[in-house]
């Protein structure tokens, strides 16, 4: 991953975990926190990463786009898209999200801790 894009996944993460504590609030403000929160997410992992990456890096780079649809679909259901389904539906995309973000930075870990 290229470090100049290192402030755009920090800030969209703390968009995104920040949107997604206040959503008790019920108030759009958060829901837009949040939305712009999963699009830089997502974004980060399309721009981030490197033409001559390694086959992990290219894998966790796939799981971050896949982790920024899912947190984009979580974003849209904030807004009543998916209600027909129940108000919690976009905790469902958001622990999904949240379990494919977790997995691939164990994984980064895991490639570290073995380098060296």
């Amino acid at each position: 991953m290229q470090l100049k894009y290192k402030y755009l996944y920090i800030v969209s993460v703390l968009l995104l975990l920040s949107g997604a504590a206040l959503a008790l609030t019920e108030q759009r403000l958060f829901d837009v926190l949040y939305a712009l929160g999963a699009v830089g997410y997502g974004l980060y992992y399309v721009v981030a990463p490197e033409r001559d990456a390694s086959p992990l890096l290219r894998r966790v780079a796939r799981m971050g786009v896949f982790s920024g649809l899912l947190f984009l679909l979580s974003a849209v259901a904030r807004f009543g898209l998916f209600d027909a389904f129940g108000r919690g539906a976009w905790l469902v995309f958001l622990a999904l999200g949240l379990l494919y973000m977790i997995y691939g930075n164990v994984l980064l870990y895991l490639d570290d801790k073995k380098k060296k």
